[in-house]
C-alpha cells in the first residue's frame, strides 16, 4: 500500500509539474506576443487619416510634422484624406482600423462633438486613445467686407431685431464652427440660422459670396481673405490682440470671455492600441513639435504649438467634452 501511494504521489507531482510548465509557457508566449509588436514597431508605412479635405488645418499640421515624424520612427508616413459628414467618415474609418499603430487619426474637435449631437454617429471618444494634442488655432468671427456691420456689437444688435433671419455658416453638423455658433447664440441671446457647408473653406466662400451672413473660422482659413480685404474680422478669440491684426478686437475685450475659443488639432489611435506603441508615436510627435523649423512653419499656418502628451491630452479632451456637452444640452443641438 505504501508503494502504491508513493507511486501515486510521484505521478501527481509530475502532473502538477507538467501543468505548471504549461502555464509558464503559455504566459511566456502571451507576454512575448504582447511586447513584440511594440518592440518591433514600426516595420511598415504608417497611415494618418485626415477626416477633412486637403488644405484643412488638420492636413496642414500633419504635413508639417510628417518629415520629422518619419525620421523619428524610421518609416514612411502618408496622409489619407477621407472627408465627409463634417469629419464623421474619416473618424469612423480610423475607429475601424486595426489597433496596431499603422493607422492613426489627426482631427480637430468633431471627434468629441459629433457624438454629442448624433447618438448614432458610430463612434465615441471611448473608441480612441489620445496620442497628443499638437496645436491650436485662434477662431475669427468674420463677415463679408461690404457687410453693413462694422463691429460685433452692430451684428448682435441687428440679429436681435431679426430673430432667425441672419445666418451663420459652419463646416457641418458637429464641427467646431457649428458649436461656436451655438455658443455665440447662447452667450449673446440672439437667434441665428445654422447653414452647414461641409468644410471651413466652403463656409468662408459662402460668407464671401453673401450666401451666409457670418461664420466662426480658424485664422488659417480666413487670414488671406482678411488681408485681401474681402472678409472683415469682427473679433478674434484671444486674450490679447494679434500682432498681425492689431485693429481686430478680441472676444475678451468685447465682454465675451466665454467665446475665447481655439480650434485644436489632436492625434488619436484606435482603442486597444498597445500602450508602448502609443508612447512611441507620442514621442515622435512631441520631438517633432520641438524642432524650431517645425514650430516656425506651424506659426506661419496661423496655429500655436501645444505639444501635450497622452496623459495631459486625455485630461484636456475630457474637459473639452464636458464643456461642449453643456452647450449641446442648452442649445438642444441634434441632427
Amino acid at each position: 500500500m505504501i508503494v502504491v501511494h508513493a507511486a501515486k504521489f510521484r505521478l501527481n507531482v509530475k502532473l502538477r509539474a507538467i501543468a505548471l510548465i504549461g502555464i509558464l509557457v503559455a504566459g511566456a508566449l502571451f507576454f512575448s506576443w504582447s511586447i513584440l509588436p511594440a518592440a518591433e514597431y514600426p516595420t511598415k508605412t504608417i497611415q494618418i487619416i485626415n477626416p477633412f479635405p486637403p488644405g484643412a488645418v488638420t492636413d496642414i499640421i500633419a504635413r508639417i510634422l510628417l518629415p520629422r515624424m518619419s525620421a523619428a520612427l524610421g518609416q514612411q508616413l502618408v496622409i489619407l484624406n477621407k472627408a465627409g459628414g463634417g469629419g464623421a467618415v474619416g473618424i469612423q474609418a480610423a475607429k475601424e482600423a486595426a489597433p496596431d499603430g499603422y493607422t492613426i487619426l489627426v482631427t480637430p474637435p468633431p471627434i468629441l462633438l459629433i457624438p454629442l449631437i448624433n447618438k448614432n454617429s458610430g463612434f465615441t471618444t471611448k473608441d480612441f486613445v489620445p496620442i497628443a494634442l499638437a496645436t491650436s488655432s485662434p477662431n475669427t468671427t468674420v463677415v463679408k467686407a461690404d457687410a453693413p456691420w462694422k463691429t460685433l456689437e452692430e451684428f448682435i444688435a441687428e440679429a436681435k431685431k431679426k430673430p432667425g433671419e441672419l445666418t451663420y455658416g459652419s463646416a457641418g453638423p458637429g464641427t467646431t464652427p457649428h458649436f461656436i455658433g451655438e455658443l455665440v447664440k447662447i452667450k449673446t441671446n440672439i437667434d441665428l440660422t445654422h447653414v452647414p457647408l461641409g468644410s471651413e473653406s466652403a463656409a468662408a466662400t459662402a460668407v464671401l459670396g453673401g450666401h451666409v451672413n457670418i461664420s466662426f473660422l480658424t485664422l488659417g482659413t480666413t487670414r488671406s481673405h482678411i488681408e485681401a480685404g474681402t472678409l472683415r474680422a469682427l473679433a478674434v478669440a484671444s486674450n490679447r490682440r494679434l500682432k498681425d491684426f492689431p485693429n481686430v478686437p478680441t472676444t475678451v475685450e468685447k465682454g465675451f470671455a466665454d467665446l475665447n475659443l481655439k480650434i485644436w488639432v489632436g492625434f488619436f489611435a484606435p482603442a486597444k492600441t498597445p500602450a508602448a506603441i502609443v508612447k512611441r508615436l507620442a514621442a515622435a510627435i512631441s520631438d517633432s513639435l520641438k524642432v524650431p523649423e517645425v514650430v516656425s512653419n506651424i506659426e506661419k499656418s496661423q496655429a500655436l504649438v501645444e505639444n501635450l502628451g497622452p496623459q495631459e491630452a486625455t485630461k484636456f479632451y475630457a474637459d473639452e467634452e464636458r464643456k461642449w456637452s453643456e452647450v449641446a444640452r442648452v442649445a438642444k443641438i441634434s441632427n
